[in-house]
């Protein structure tokens, strides 16, 4: 009877750890009445009303929205390139999209068990601050363009792109300095998949006007 109730107690355990990431409470994103200036700098006062969600690496992602848009901004370090992946599920359809912004803006769908090919400044209901091009530098291979380090990177998403109040994701963010590595990825939630939207956190507004459930 005592091995029966230990066996039952580790299986509830099991189930408990292994829980969709779902099943949490959504994380309220905080409301502003100012869109933000697109201009690489998510440290400012229009940004200070934010959500902020602190990542390793000194990263932090802002999140706040208004009754037309969600506002996103991914900050690093003055050594960082700061590369945001955004990924949200659409309520309506099942597809996963990924919103890309790095030195171009671009997004593809995971369907049928498989991203697409990313679609670049094709934007749909969407737009971003990319990395900015910063000039060229002599290398021992050639001529190679640089980009400017230290910028944060800006995503404005319109609300009637997907649908609810409450949406689901995760972030990705690249092209940094971290514990020796230049390069690193870090993500949130931190054990998040990509293609798998059960890792992913949900995010939730205040109901706005002209919004669809």
């Amino acid at each position: 009877m005592k091995t029966l109730s230990s066996l039952i107690l580790l299986n509830a355990a099991l189930l408990f750890s292994t829980a969709d990431a779902n099943a949490f409470e959504p994380i309220s994103i905080n409301q502003t009445n100012k869109a933000p200036l697109f201009d690489g700098r998510c440290g400012k006062d229009e940004w200070q009303a934010a959500t902020k969600i602190e990542m390793p690496a000194q990263v932090s992602i802002y999140l706040m929205h208004d009754e037309d848009s969600l506002f996103a901004c991914a900050k690093g370090k003055a050594e960082d390139y700061t590369v945001i992946d955004l990924y949200i599920k659409n309520a309506e359809t099942g597809h996963l999209h990924n919103l890309h912004a790095s030195a171009q803006l671009g997004e593809r769908l995971f369907t049928d068990k498989e991203w697409s090919e990313s679609e670049f400044w094709n934007l749909k209901d969407w737009g971003g601050f990319w990395v900015p091009y910063a000039g060229n530098e002599e290398t021992e291979n050639g001529m190679r363009t640089k980009f400017l380090k230290g910028s944060h990177r800006e995503i404005q998403i319109l609300r009637k792109k997907f649908a609810g109040s409450t949406w689901s994701m995760m972030f990705g963010v690249s092209g940094l300095n971290h514990e020796g590595k230049y390069g690193a990825e870090l993500s949130y939630p931190e054990s998040a998949v990509e293609s798998d939207e059960s890792t992913w956190a949900k995010f939730s507004f205040s109901k706005a006007k002209g919004v669809k459930d």
